[in-house]
């Protein structure tokens, strides 16, 4: 699995963040409390968690506005790019999306189906 695009919004500290990898190692940096930490547990989070999951209740933003949302662009193979969406907290979802181009994405799972096809 190759990541592409982290996109992170009112997730703990982090307002929203937006990642672009490059081939090869990728490594973020920055001074303490910048948010580093917060970004790879937003990665395990929607990876591996249910939207429902109680483990993303200390991610809630800090604001207390909205939600935390999480998507992350991932390719698997030669023309086989995914994204997924989770949104956590009381107005959660998941969806997963599927793309030959990477530009148009069509929708493959929602809710508790994206958990069991990731």
């Amino acid at each position: 699995m190759k990541l592409l695009h982290l996109h992170v919004t009112n997730f703990a500290a982090v307002k929203s963040a937006d990642v672009e990898f490059g081939r090869g190692l990728n490594v973020l940096y920055g001074p303490n409390d910048l948010g580093k930490s917060t970004l790879v547990e937003a990665i395990r989070l929607a990876l591996l968690l249910p939207h429902t999951s109680s483990h993303s209740d200390p991610y809630i933003g800090w604001t207390g506005s909205e939600d935390p949302m999480v998507e992350i662009t991932f390719e698997t193979g030669n023309q086989r790019i995914w994204r997924v969406k989770k949104q956590f907290g009381k107005g959660g979802f998941s969806l997963l999306q599927e793309s030959k181009n990477g530009i148009d994405f069509d929708d493959v799972e929602r809710s508790r189906k994206v958990d069991g096809r990731l």
